[in-house]
C-alpha cells in the first residue's frame, strides 16, 4: 500500500478526541517543539534553541539524550498573575474517592516526591505559555501509518504532546516534558474494515486495552471512533467519567485479600471505593476524562515515516531528563523506542501488544478452524513433544534445578495446547464450535467510577486529616514510653475503621466492627508489649504528619464539576 493509500485509510478512521475542559496541552506537530527546544547530550546543550531540526535527531543520539523545551529562564519569567490564572482551574477532590489503604499509599508518593528527581516548579505553567507564544496549538496534528501484520491489516496514530502535567496540574503520578499517546485500529486485510480499536492507557498492554468495533462501549460518529483523553496525562478511554488508578504491589497481595475477606465476613456489603479490585489496590491519582471540553476531528494527518531519523532513529528523550530512577518524571521517548533503546513491542508486535496473537480478522477465521488446519497443528505439537521430551531427560541430568523446571513447564504447556486442539477438533466434527463473543477478552477493563455517594464537608475533612492522624497517633506512644505501644495502635486503629464506616454513612457496618474490636480487646487484654521510646523517629513522624496535612489542605478548597457527557448506556462489565 502506497502512502496516499495508507493516508486516505488513516483519515478515514481517524479517531475523534474529547478534551477534559481544563486541559492546557493538545496534540501538536514535532517541529516547531523540535525547533524551540535545546538539544542536549551527556548534560552539553549542543543544539541551542532555534538550531535544532527533526533530521538532527538520529541513531547516533542514544543514552543521555534528550531533548529539553523549557529553560530555567523560562521558569523564572513565569510571573505569578499568570501562573493562578492557568493553574486555577486545575484543582479537583480525589482522596475521597479512595480508601485507607489509597490515602496511604499516596503519603508514601508524596514523600517520594520530595527525595527524588523531579521536573521543575512552574514547568507547567511555562510550557503552557511558551506553547501558546509559539502557537503549538493552532493546528491539531496527529501522526499514522499502516502496516500488516500477522495477518492484520494495523492502522496505528500516534499524538505529540509538548507536557504531560498530570501531577502539577491534576495531582497525578508524575509530570514530565513532552508526551507521546497511541491508538491502533486492527482492520480485516480484505475488506479493510476495522475489527479491534486499541487506546494506550499509561504503561498497560494486553486485551483489557482493545474493544471490539460493534462494542456498545465504543462511541462512533460515521466511520471515526470516539477516546476520551485523561486530564494532563493523555490516556485514553473508551467511556467518559473519572478512573482510579490501580496498582498490583505483589508483596501486598495477600493483605488485600485478607482485608476483602474480613469484610465479607462482617457482611460489609458496601465496599470502599478502592475495594473490589482483586489483589490492585486503588490509589488516589484520578484520570478525568468527562470529554467537556474540546473536540478535535479534524486533524492534519501527517505519515509517520520510519525513514524519518526523529521517528526510526532517534532513541533519546523527547523531553528533560530528570534522572528519576523509576523514569515516571524523566521525558518520555518516541513511538519507536523505549527510553532504555530498546524497540517497543507496540510497534514491532501492535498484535501482540493487543492481545490479539490467535485471533484471525473475520475473512480468514473460517479457515483458521478448519479440520485439516487442526490435524495440522496437532502434529506439529506432537513433534515439539516428542523433541522436548528427549530435551527434558538431557537437561535433568547436565542442567541446574531452574532450568530443568522452564522446561517441564514448557512440556506441560504443549501437552495443554495438543489436548485443547483435539477438544475443538471434537466440537468442530460435531457441529458444537460457538461464537467468541465480543467482551470476552476483558478480565480487568477500566471501568469509570460511579458518581461518589459520600459528598460534602464531613467526609473531605476526613479525608484531609485522617493519615496525618494516623501518624501523630503513631507517633504518641512512642513519645510516651508508659504507654503500651502495640496495645493503643491497634485501639486507634480499630477507631479509625470505624469512623471511616460513621463518615460514609454505614451505621451497620459500624455496629459490626464494633463488636468485634470489643472480642478482640479482650484477648488483647492478656497480651503485654513493651513500651517503645524512639524519640526521634516519632519527632519525624510528627513533621511528616504536619507536612502532609499542608499538602492535603488543597482537597479541602477543590470543586467538583458535575459535567453531562455522552452516555453510550449500560454496558455489561
Amino acid at each position: 500500500m502506497d502512502t496516499d493509500s495508507q493516508l486516505d485509510l488513516l483519515r478515514k478512521h481517524l479517531p475523534v478526541l474529547r478534551f477534559d475542559a481544563r486541559e492546557l496541552f493538545f496534540p501538536t506537530a514535532v517541529e516547531p517543539y523540535i525547533a524551540t527546544s535545546a538539544l542536549v547530550v551527556e548534560g552539553v546543550e549542543v543544539k541551542a534553541p532555534g538550531e535544532a531540526t527533526p533530521e538532527d535527531l538520529d541513531h547516533r543520539l542514544a543514552d543521555g539524550t534528550y531533548l529539553r523545551f523549557i529553560a530555567e529562564a523560562d521558569r523564572r519569567s513565569v510571573v505569578r498573575e499568570e501562573a493562578k490564572r492557568l493553574a486555577g482551574k486545575l484543582l479537583g477532590p480525589r482522596l475521597g474517592r479512595v480508601g485507607y489503604f489509597g490515602r496511604i499509599l499516596d503519603a508514601l508518593f508524596l514523600l517520594s516526591v520530595v527525595i527524588r528527581p523531579t521536573t521543575p516548579r512552574l514547568t507547567t505553567v511555562a510550557a503552557s505559555l511558551k506553547a501558546e507564544r509559539h502557537g503549538l496549538h493552532r493546528t491539531a496534528t496527529c501522526y499514522g501509518r499502516a502496516v500488516e501484520v500477522d495477518d492484520w491489516l494495523v492502522l496505528h496514530y500516534a499524538y505529540f504532546y509538548v507536557m504531560n502535567d498530570w501531577r502539577s496540574g491534576y495531582r497525578g503520578v508524575n509530570d514530565h516534558e513532552a508526551d507521546w499517546e497511541q491508538a491502533w485500529i486492527f482492520c480485516d486485510p480484505h475488506t479493510r474494515e476495522p475489527v479491534w480499536l486499541v487506546a494506550s492507557s499509561h504503561d498497560n498492554l494486553g486485551s483489557n486495552l482493545r474493544r471490539h468495533w460493534d462494542d456498545p462501549e465504543l462511541l462512533r460518529l460515521g466511520s471515526k471512533p470516539v477516546l476520551f483523553v485523561g486530564a494532563g496525562s493523555h490516556a485514553l478511554f473508551f467511556r467518559p467519567g473519572d478512573y482510579v488508578s490501580r496498582i498490583d504491589v505483589p508483596w501486598l497481595r495477600w493483605l488485600v485479600r485478607v482485608r476483602l475477606w474480613f469484610r465479607r465476613a462482617l457482611r460489609i456489603a458496601d465496599p470502599d471505593p478502592d475495594g473490589g479490585l482483586g489483589p490492585a489496590l486503588g490509589v488516589p491519582f484520578v484520570d478525568a476524562a468527562p470529554g467537556d471540553g474540546a473536540e478535535i476531528d479534524d486533524f492534519r494527518l501527517v505519515h509517520l515515516d520510519e525513514q524519518r531519523p526523529c521517528f526510526g532513529a532517534f532513541r533519546g528523550l523527547w523531553g528533560l531528563d530528570t534522572g528519576d530512577p523509576i523514569n515516571g518524571e524523566r521525558g518520555p521517548s518516541g513511538p519507536k523506542y523505549q527510553r532504555d533503546g530498546r524497540i517497543r513491542r507496540s510497534w514491532a508486535d501492535p498484535v501482540g501488544f493487543a492481545g490479539l496473537h490467535g485471533t484471525s480478522p473475520p475473512s480468514l477465521a473460517d479457515a483458521a478452524i478448519r479440520l485439516d488446519n487442526i490435524e495440522a497443528g496437532i502434529t506439529h505439537l506432537d513433534v515439539e513433544i516428542r523433541h522436548s521430551s528427549r530435551l527434558l531427560a538431557l537437561a535433568s541430568r547436565g542442567s541446574d534445578q531452574a532450568t530443568t523446571k522452564r522446561e517441564s513447564d514448557r512440556l506441560s504447556r504443549l501437552h495443554q495446547q495438543r489436548t485443547e486442539l483435539q477438544d475443538l477438533r471434537r466440537r468442530l466434527r460435531r457441529g458444537q464450535v460457538s461464537e467468541i463473543g465480543i467482551r470476552d477478552h476483558l478480565t480487568d477493563p477500566a471501568v469509570p467510577l460511579a458518581p461518589p455517594e459520600e459528598t460534602g464537608w464531613i467526609l473531605a475533612i476526613w479525608a484531609t486529616v485522617s493519615v496525618p492522624l494516623v501518624m501523630l497517633v503513631v507517633a504518641a506512644p512512642l513519645l510516651l514510653a508508659e504507654v503500651r505501644a502495640v496495645g493503643l495502635l491497634l485501639s486507634i486503629a480499630a477507631g479509625f475503621t470505624v469512623l471511616e464506616q460513621l463518615v460514609r454513612r454505614r451505621f451497620s457496618a459500624a455496629i459490626r466492627l464494633v463488636a468485634f474490636y470489643a472480642a478482640m480487646a479482650v484477648f488483647l487484654g492478656f497480651v503485654s508489649i513493651i513500651s517503645l521510646s524512639v524519640y526521634a523517629f516519632a519527632a519525624t513522624l510528627v513533621a511528616a504528619a504536619v507536612l502532609l496535612f499542608v499538602g492535603n489542605l488543597g482537597e479541602l478548597t477543590a470543586f467538583r464539576r458535575r459535567p453531562e457527557p455522552f452516555d453510550p448506556g449500560p454496558v455489561d462489565d
